[in-house]
């Protein structure tokens, strides 16, 4: 890695605007997807084929049960403690870490955030965002269809309810 190529994701990790487009990060997130695009095509059954695609897209995280239609930005940025289950349609928006401890329950269609956009237009249009960590802890339960925004720090033992929008 070259010095120019830390000094991006010096930017990124710093909660500092940062530009999207940066060819590093760019590469970054095309692995990511193509890896996404394939884990999403195996059949719930091939469960060494998606173990292996999963340890490639998510190398930090522990014993993980992810369903279908899974997404995120960069997986590299995801941690995770033992025993998570993710449910079908998750989201994980990784461009800062995203901590999430044990025995942590995510349900269908949640979104984690860790990136924000500039309210001007013009920025929002140059690729400009800003991320800050997640961070989630053990035996937390993210019910279905609920949103964690930038700089979200969950307690452990936490049920964050159905629909819910957690800010911080």
């Amino acid at each position: 890695m070259t010095h120019s190529q830390d000094a991006i994701w010096q930017q990124v990790y710093s909660s500092q605007w940062y530009q999207t487009h940066h060819p590093q990060l760019v590469q970054a997130r095309e692995l990511a997807k193509r890896l996404c695009r394939e884990l999403n095509q195996l059949p719930m059954s091939e469960v060494a084929k998606r173990q292996k695609l999963l340890s490639q897209l998510l190398p930090n995280v522990k014993n993980i049960d992810i369903g279908s239609d899974f997404a995120c930005d960069y997986g590299i940025h995801i941690y995770t403690g033992d025993n998570v289950t993710m449910g079908s349609r998750v989201v994980i928006l990784d461009a800062a870490p995203v901590s999430i401890g044990a025995n942590v329950t995510i349900e269908d269609g949640v979104v984690i955030a860790s990136l924000t956009h500039p309210l001007e237009a013009a920025k929002r249009k140059a690729g400009w965002q800003q991320a800050s960590p997640v961070k989630i802890g053990d035996n937390v339960v993210l019910s279905e269809g609920c949103t964690i925004l930038p700089g979200a720090v969950i307690p452990a033992g936490a049920v964050i309810e159905p629909g819910k929008v957690v800010t911080r």
